[in-house]
């Protein structure tokens, strides 16, 4: 064989060798990729499912309390309400993790076979098993943390509605919710307009500076119902304490009127508020909304049915710190949630 033969052979190797090095990278790079779109669309499916449903199971249908058995009401209506510390448009990101944090909590229980309403405010410095998102929306996973930034770590919209849920229902033993309202600080003005004035009786001294006198009655409008409810001394440790006495003062003389007013212009409600530019974010639809006016009519709200949970306050490294008694949160979830068989 001549030098020159011997030269074209080399090519013909080296030209088969690049192709088979460069079919080779090409396998690598696809498995490479194809696993790594499996794991995003893994974790992008986890977080729309999060974002879509409460996954509860269903022990909580039949349970045992203190050696008596215990089923469901089916009969009721849960809701979760949340304002968040923002004056801004919510509105849905791109991004997970901007929304802002939830700074009031509260359940509201339609119980149609008591024939009664209830209301569980929760402290947003609740500490529990809320999911975490990163910026592009794959789920980390369960985290102790702050109840409020439930809300916060999702993307605005549904999935941070629904990651709010999840966070409420993992903390009252995994009771099924599925609705949720949230609304900002835009939407207290409008909210006063429905109801008008109030008389409140001031529970605390917090806001003594401010003309809210601890006893005596103050009328609360939407020219002071928001300083009422909202303000606090953010170098005071444990303020929200006393803000949560105020919210439940102002939510007890309220609860009434805004249940008769929703029921008796239900339509014009609805309209007001979706109106309103971007101050609520919820899943309730329009239908779904004048059946729970309905439902008002036969779940009244009385003295005794606003609950709060026990526990322990603490101060934290960052923040303050809420630890909820979970024997407490038991018994108040049997006691609202469950009949006895």
């Amino acid at each position: 064989m001549s030098e020159k033969e011997r030269q074209k052979k080399r090519r013909r190797l080296n030209r088969r060798a690049v192709r088979v090095y460069v079919f080779a990278a090409l396998c690598v790079l696809a498995v490479v990729g194809l696993w790594l779109y499996t794991s995003a669309e893994n974790q992008r499916v986890q977080a729309v499912s999060v974002g879509n449903s409460v996954d509860v199971g269903t022990g909580y249908r039949q349970i045992e309390y203190e050696g008596r058995k215990y089923r469901y009401n089916e009969r009721i209506t849960t809701i979760v309400y949340a304002g968040v510390d923002s004056p801004d448009a919510l509105a849905v990101t791109s991004k997970y993790t901007l929304a802002p944090r939830a700074d009031s909590i509260s359940v509201i229980v339609l119980d149609e076979y008591h024939r009664r309403m209830s209301i569980i405010a929760l402290s947003r410095d609740t500490m529990t098993d809320i999911h975490k998102y990163t910026l592009d929306g794959l789920d980390r996973g369960l985290f102790t943390d702050h109840l409020g930034y439930a809300y916060a770590y999702g993307e605005g919209g549904r999935i941070s509605g629904m990651n709010l849920c999840q966070a409420v229902s993992d903390l009252l033993c995994k009771i099924p919710i599925r609705s949720y309202v949230v609304t900002n600080s835009a939407s207290l003005p409008v909210i006063a307009e429905m109801v008008g004035p109030v008389n409140v009786t001031v529970p605390n001294g917090d806001l003594a500076e401010l003309g809210f006198v601890q006893g005596e009655t103050a009328v609360i409008d939407g020219s002071n119902l928001e300083a009422f409810i909202r303000s606090r001394d953010t170098e005071e440790d444990l303020s929200n304490v006393g803000r949560m006495e105020r919210q439940r003062a102002y939510i007890e003389a309220v609860a009434g009127k805004l249940a008769d007013y929703l029921t008796a212009n239900s339509s014009k409600a609805w309209d007001k508020m979706m109106q309103a530019e971007k101050i609520v974010n919820t899943n309730i639809t329009r239908s779904s909304y004048l059946n729970l006016t309905k439902k008002l009519k036969n779940a009244p709200f009385g003295s005794g049915d606003y609950y709060t949970l026990e526990g322990q306050h603490t101060v934290g490294d960052s923040y303050d710190e809420f630890y909820p008694d979970p024997e407490q949160v038991r018994k108040l979830v049997v006691d609202l949630f469950y009949i006895e068989q």
